[in-house]
């Protein structure tokens, strides 16, 4: 139950998940499965999106090429290194969500300190 007084809680502070939250990069996973999957005659669906969604990479990876029928033409280890090239070249065009510029500003104005923690590697920090 909340704080029955009517009192707000105090921030102290905020951690933020970047890719997806504060970045909109999730239409460039959509992206890069659509433009390789393309490669073979198939076609990327939602509901196999939302089957992904949440697992490790690999697992998801493991899912895709089997859901797909690409497995025998592309192993999930291999499908994360192209994977992760493609999303490379296009990370540096992502751009802020809607909102996020604003909610970084008044936090620091605030003095509430900010810190960053996402599970990308190299590219999307650069």
């Amino acid at each position: 139950m909340g704080d029955v007084s009517g009192k707000r809680p105090t921030i102290t502070h905020v951690i933020f998940d970047m890719d997806g939250l504060l970045l909109d990069t999730e239409k460039f996973y959509t992206e890069v499965r659509e433009t390789i999957l393309a490669r073979f005659n198939k076609t990327f669906d939602w509901s196999l999106k939302a089957k992904m969604m949440g697992m490790k990479a690999i697992e998801a990876a493991r899912v895709f090429v089997e859901e797909t029928g690409i497995s025998d033409s592309l192993s999930a280890e291999d499908f994360l290194v192209e994977r992760e090239s493609m999303l490379q070249s296009l990370f540096p065009t992502s751009e802020l969500m809607p909102g996020a510029s604003r909610l970084i500003e008044h936090l620091h104005a605030k003095g509430v300190p900010i810190c960053l923690a996402t599970e990308a590697t190299g590219g999307i920090l650069s």
